[in-house]
């Protein structure tokens, strides 16, 4: 599998050894902040996937990352692209140099049943509602979900899982409807038969997690099967700060802090 050059986005100047691993699956551009961040002092991949299984997904951003980075390098990735770093970083360790996850869901699946209860409180009668119909429609494989409703469904989610986010938009291709319904309920059907707890055990690389304090999903469910699988771990907790910490006002100048840190850990770092 050959991702096209419009698939691809290199930020800064070669070599490119930072890749940022957007949410969804389906939404390229959530961390194109941060990748403009870095790009001022390391060269950067953004890449963004359309494969429409977990594999794929795995397979084609293995390929991205021989194309067009220059590998091993450090992953840097928020909820969903958490997973799929994790995944990549077990089967192709060839590849990776470090690991930073950022917002990531939780490995265990009954850590996740936790999840629903924090976003219900933060949304009011009829948001919930609306999440919760939305979802239905993203749970239907003969449902029509058009972008719009993805978009819709992205707002909801950010009221849900953040503290207090300043201004901010998503820059990258329109979401899609059709790659979350066919990547999600194979990953969360991993969580649920333990395979994804089992990926983490193969990792080898050094993991960064980078967790908001109020984010939904909860930290241990990442930290613990981690620590039990012996993988060197630093953990860093956000306070004030929900899913999105490079939108929100109070934790961005620390989780900025804390990424350049590792950056320069991982020598991805240019001398400019």
């Amino acid at each position: 599998m050959r991702s096209p050059p419009s698939q691809v986005r290199r930020r800064g100047k070669a070599p490119y050894r930072l890749v940022v691993v957007h949410g969804g699956p389906g939404a390229p551009g959530s961390l194109a902040p941060v990748a403009d961040v870095l790009a001022r002092t390391a060269g950067v991949l953004e890449p963004w996937q359309t494969a429409q299984s977990v594999n794929g997904q795995v397979e084609e951003l293995a390929n991205q990352i021989e194309r067009w980075a220059t590998p091993p390098v450090t992953l840097i990735g928020h909820s969903w692209g958490a997973w799929l770093s994790i995944l990549l970083a077990g089967q192709r360790p060839d590849l990776v140099r470090r690991l930073v996850l950022v917002g990531s869901g939780p490995f265990r699946a009954r850590d996740a049943l936790r999840i629903e209860a924090r976003r219900k409180a933060r949304l009011s009668r009829t948001e919930w509602s609306e999440f919760q119909r939305i979802g239905r429609r993203f749970s239907n494989p003969h449902a029509r979900v058009p972008a719009g409703m993805m978009r819709r469904f992205g707002r909801l989610s950010e009221r849900s899982d953040s503290f207090d986010l300043g201004p901010h938009r998503s820059a990258g291709p329109p979401p899609e409807p059709a790659t979350f319904r066919k990547v999600w309920p194979e990953a969360e059907a991993m969580r649920n038969r333990g395979q994804l707890r089992r990926a983490v055990g193969r990792i080898r690389a050094p993991v960064l997690v980078l967790h908001g304090r109020d984010d939904p999903h909860p930290v241990e469910g990442v930290v613990e099967p981690l620590r039990r699988s012996g993988v060197k771990i630093r953990v860093v907790i956000l306070d004030r700060c929900g899913h999105y910490p490079w939108w929100e006002h109070h934790a961005r100048d620390a989780f900025f802090r804390a990424l350049r840190a590792e950056v320069r850990r991982s020598g991805a770092s240019s001398s400019r």
